[in-house]
């Protein structure tokens, strides 16, 4: 049975060589503590550090969150990132903090959680995972892949996106071919549920801080794509590019 340890060299391996041939039943047996140590292990293995943070609502019902590292962030328009471990791109909300959120802060007083918030912006997510079948990982497993967190670009400019999605149509092309076209709809119900879920269930090693950067879930689901191009995303007037090549 492999120790956390053999697996976070495992999947440092995969990532520092560019590899999606794990087997995910190897981190089935993970639960969430397990997860975050394999994850945040492989982090300090890559020497990275998060550019921002992913978050989520895990199957226990709690708020999570994983890295997408710095090296793999970037600004709309000419950003470029490598599509060998791309399974999919996900339109979403991101959200920039003007104040520092701490854990019981959040689950005393619920107004701080939105009131921390300085602005909002539309982005890109490219999704990459370092196994063959995702599926496989078990409930926790897809925690230590980071979530399947591979990438994102986003435009700083765009500062006059809010939080509410109602009405907005959303388009996503690449080459100018149209992969993704229909209303935004949060996979979680709503832009903020994951981000105040893991504002109040914070994992002490990622706190959410003043500048911290945090995106909050696909607006149009996970589409699948393993081509290299020019993506283009528009949700309402706001648009967000990148290259992936």
């Amino acid at each position: 049975m492999p120790t956390e340890l053999d697996l976070a060299q495992l999947l440092f391996e995969a990532q520092t060589d560019g590899r999606a041939d794990l087997d995910a039943a190897l981190f089935a047996g993970l639960d969430r503590d397990g997860a975050y140590r394999v994850m945040l292990r492989v982090m300090d293995m890559l020497g990275e550090r998060p550019g921002l943070l992913k978050t989520a609502i895990g199957p226990d019902g709690q708020g999570m969150a994983a890295p997408i590292f710095a090296s793999r962030v970037g600004q709309s328009g000419p950003f470029t990132l490598h599509a060998s471990r791309v399974v999919g791109l996900e339109v979403e909300i991101g959200l920039v903090l003007g104040r520092d959120l701490d854990t019981h802060t959040a689950r005393l007083d619920p107004a701080s959680i939105t009131d921390a918030v300085d602005h909002y912006f539309v982005g890109i997510e490219v999704c990459g995972s370092r196994y063959v079948d995702r599926k496989l990982a078990g409930s926790w497993g897809g925690l230590a892949d980071s979530m399947t967190a591979y990438g994102y670009v986003a435009n700083p400019k765009d500062r006059e996106f809010g939080a509410d999605i109602e009405g907005f149509d959303l388009t996503l092309s690449m080459d100018g071919r149209q992969v993704f076209s229909g209303p935004a709809k949060h996979s979680f119900g709503t832009v903020l549920a994951s981000f105040e879920a893991y504002a109040k269930n914070q994992h002490p090693e990622l706190p959410l801080k003043a500048g911290s950067i945090v995106t909050t879930g696909s607006l149009c689901g996970l589409v699948p794509t393993s081509a290299v191009g020019h993506v283009v995303a528009k949700l309402g007037t706001h648009v967000v590019e990148l290259e992936l090549a």
